[in-house]
């Protein structure tokens, strides 16, 4: 055997190891419509407890909680809405451009106003950032919004939780925050 042909079968091994160890690392989740075939495809995280999004248009990165055990992408492909049955709980991430050019400010305080203008639990901003929490008694409610204005987008995630489990929620939105990797965004 020449040194071209074992460089080759070398490179060959290579590629099958690689590509197998990244399938490995891909998994998929059932919509939550019955009548959708549609799944997510999500990535393993460092924590064997929560999943990967990766959002390929717009490039932004988030763990999801595994009890998430049902996901939709959203029609424009701009994020994904995924459930946990056992708790009722939400999360959503996406992305949109802000072709209108609203500031920080101005997003913050239309997602305030457009949920009823509810007493705050959660109220932290930042020049490009916020993050906002509420409850409703039963419902408790968290949305974190990241602002580029470079690329005139912004990305977001939300948990809708119920209120008598905060204490695992908050747990959970610490490491979602953490994980929180929004395109394009000096953290």
């Amino acid at each position: 055997m020449n040194v071209k042909k074992i460089a080759l079968l070398l490179t060959g091994i290579a590629v099958i190891a690689g590509s197998t160890a990244f399938a490995d690392d891909q998994m998929t989740i059932k919509s939550s419509n019955k009548d959708s075939y549609e799944v997510v495809q999500v990535m393993k995280a460092k924590d064997k407890n929560y999943y990967q999004y990766y959002n390929s248009q717009y490039g932004y990165v988030i763990d999801i909680p595994k009890a998430a055990t049902q996901a939709d992408v959203s029609v424009n492909g701009d994020g994904c809405y995924f459930q946990d049955p056992q708790d009722d709980a939400v999360f959503t991430t996406y992305a949109a451009k802000n072709a209108m050019g609203f500031s920080i400010d101005e997003l913050r305080n239309m997602d305030v106003g457009v949920n009823g203008t509810p007493s705050l639990t959660t109220d932290i901003k930042t020049k490009n950032s916020y993050a906002i929490g509420w409850t409703d008694g039963k419902q408790s409610y968290y949305h974190e919004l990241y602002l580029n204005d470079k690329d005139k987008s912004y990305t977001a995630f939300s948990v809708v939780y119920p209120t008598a489990k905060r204490d695992k929620y908050d747990k959970i939105i610490a490491h979602m925050a953490r994980s929180f990797v929004p395109n394009g965004v000096k953290m």
